[in-house]
């Protein structure tokens, strides 16, 4: 006669959800917008320039300002996770209680794959966005680190964002989205490690946070799906502004848990998010080539 296993078994109420990204780092450093249709219209405003006015009595002069348009096209992402009752057989009180987290985690790390992706993605503008504008046209630079995210790359990356007037505004921060190679050669450099030059006791923290006046976000490496692309064995990391990037989002990342009916014993654990992200404008992003 056999015996069900689950029921000689005794099983842990506990359950351990494997490593993993649980919550999107971009998320702060971008602006949500409601959207509704498929594609949205981002709109900004360019720069201007006051003129002198010589002499009284003097006619008004208009000063033309150009008006931008980015396009954010709206993405669906879901994850459905079925539930068989005997994965779960004598394991958990309530099992439902750790599937939405894990599926909750999944589109998190969609979230930011999507503002990353954006970063150096062409952006469609004019009225109709029928103009293309690639990320170099657009403004972005373009970083070479491949010999080594050093003090003075940090420095370069500041250099570039202060010749733009890009993030001198208080409240604008700059952060730079690195791996953890990248970080890990950061600690090994002395003007930001060293009690001689800094007094943030970051060897003792056993991580750097800041440096040179940038945030540092950090990803994995070495998961399934990285965050930062490695082409060619080159890995595209960025800085960004906080004014960087719009996020249409059209549909809160709901999770519904749902019994299958058309299944023996499934319950479904969903969760669905639509939204799409565009560049703001090309000289708050920088692209940092590293060697991976």
């Amino acid at each position: 006669m056999s015996i069900d296993v689950a029921l000689t078994t005794q099983f842990s109420d506990r359950v351990h959800i494997e490593a993993q990204q649980g919550k999107s780092r971009t998320r702060p450093l971008v602006e949500f917008l409601p959207m509704s249709g498929d594609e949205m219209a981002y709109d900004g405003l360019g720069s201007i320039e006051a003129t002198e006015i010589i002499g009284r009595v003097q006619p008004k002069v208009f000063t033309e300002i150009e008006h931008l348009r980015r396009k954010i096209s709206r993405r669906r992402f879901s994850v459905n996770l079925p539930i068989d009752e005997m994965d779960v057989k004598g394991m958990l009180q309530n099992p439902s209680s750790r599937y939405p987290k894990a599926v909750a985690k999944a589109m998190e790390r969609q979230l930011d794959h999507v503002v990353i992706g954006c970063l150096d993605a062409d952006v469609y503008t004019g009225r109709n966005f029928g103009t293309t504008v690639t990320a170099a046209t657009d403004g972005v630079i373009t970083v070479d680190a491949t010999g080594g995210l050093t003090y003075a790359k940090l420095l370069e990356i500041k250099q570039n964002f202060l010749n733009k007037e890009v993030g001198t505004e208080v409240g604008v921060t700059k952060t730079l989205l690195i791996s953890g190679d990248e970080h890990t050669a950061l600690m090994n450099t002395s003007q930001l490690t060293s009690g001689d030059y800094s007094r943030q006791y970051v060897v003792d923290k056993g991580e750097i946070i800041k440096a040179v006046g940038l945030d540092i976000v950090v990803f994995g490496a070495s998961v399934n799906n990285p965050m930062l692309a490695v082409s060619g064995g080159v890995r595209s990391n960025f800085c960004v502004t906080s004014d960087a990037v719009a996020v249409g989002m059209s549909k809160n990342m709901e999770i519904s848990i749902d019994k299958r009916v058309d299944y023996e014993g499934v319950t479904q654990v969903s969760i669905v998010g639509i939204f799409g992200a565009v560049r703001k404008e090309g000289v708050q992003v920088q692209k940092v080539n590293t060697t991976d």
